[in-house]
């Protein structure tokens, strides 16, 4: 065996020097972040059980939950980095919500806690019905997806087909409601706002909406230039079965959309497509009929120009077209 002298290990030591052996990752610096739930003027809001989720450059790097007091601390966040802190869950708060909230650009050194608050705002409220062929939807898998922060909500129908949405923050809503894994959803959409200074939070009721395992009928409509038209927002459409006269209806988003859509769920057959515009300040409400004038399918003002389009049961069938001149945004 061959001992080392005390010389050897010191040249032995300045060589792993030398080739950059790390030191233990035990020592790698790391920071504290302590965070106070607070409203936008800085005033502390005493929440518990808000779950929060501290995110650097590439990956989460730290989940927190308050405290009674609003309060949370992230340790061994590692550092130098510039971190997001933001909410995962917010409990419910009486008959109102927060909106999800967070605070970014916090920069985190090592060895030190840097001392944030992430502001709270009550959300909006978003509240309908679904019904499905034989009643009211129960049960039914609901989500709201803002379109504009891509942050997605989700809830069920309860026994008598209704939902609410809570803690909602602004932006424009796609609202979903699925039968099952492998249904299309039935689609709607909304704007809401969370609380502003002194503007309080959106509280919308929206109209029964119908969900189906699938739909065999979807009928749009839009103006020639593709602007949004308020006469298309929350316009009824009437589909009549040209043999049975059975009808069916529904009505298009009330959101000024540059498309509107409804969807139907119908039996096979031969239907008429009645749309019946919205009345705003400048223009009177009409009624309109999907026609095929000129070999191309669009709304015209004569019930004699109707052109029933043809719906099979069980599979897709979209139907619809432009507005006529004079039928605007």
């Amino acid at each position: 065996m061959r001992l080392i002298t005390g010389t050897t290990l010191v040249v032995a030591l300045t060589a792993a020097t030398l080739i950059g052996l790390a030191p233990p990752a035990s020592a790698a610096a790391s920071g504290s972040i302590a965070v106070q739930l607070a409203a936008p003027d800085g005033t502390a809001i005493r929440l518990a059980d808000v779950q929060l989720a501290a995110i650097g450059t590439d990956a989460v790097v730290g989940n927190a939950t308050t405290d009674a007091d609003g309060t949370a601390t992230f340790t061994g966040i590692p550092a130098p980095d510039t971190v997001t802190v933001t909410t995962r869950v917010l409990p419910p708060h009486g008959a109102q919500t927060y909106a999800p909230g967070l605070r970014a650009d916090i920069a985190v050194r090592g060895g030190s806690t840097v001392a944030v608050t992430v502001p709270l705002v009550i959300g909006a409220t978003l509240q309908g019905g679904v019904v499905g062929p034989t009643g009211p939807a129960a049960g039914r898998l609901m989500y709201a997806w803002n379109e504009d922060t891509s942050q997605v909500f989700r809830t069920s129908t309860d026994s008598a087909g209704q939902y609410r949405f809570v803690g909602l923050s602004t932006g424009q809503y796609r609202i979903e409601a699925y039968a099952s894994g492998t249904a299309s959803p039935a689609v709607w959409k909304t704007r809401v706002y969370q609380q502003r200074g002194t503007l309080a939070a959106s509280q919308v009721t929206l109209s029964q909406h119908y969900a189906h395992s699938d739909y065999d009928l979807v009928v749009f409509a839009n103006t020639a230039s593709r602007t949004p038209s308020a006469q298309l927002s929350g316009a009824s459409v009437v589909v009549t079965n040209a043999a049975t006269g059975a009808s069916f209806s529904t009505r298009f988003s009330t959101l000024l959309d540059s498309e509107q859509t409804a969807q139907f769920q119908i039996p096979s057959g031969q239907y008429v497509v009645e749309l019946r515009t919205t009345a705003t300040t400048v223009t009177p409400a009409r009624v309109l009929w999907l026609g095929r004038p000129g070999g191309v399918y669009q709304y015209v003002d004569d019930r004699a120009q109707a052109v029933p389009v043809k719906v099979a049961f069980g599979g897709f069938n979209g139907w619809g077209g432009v507005l006529p001149e004079g039928v605007s945004g």
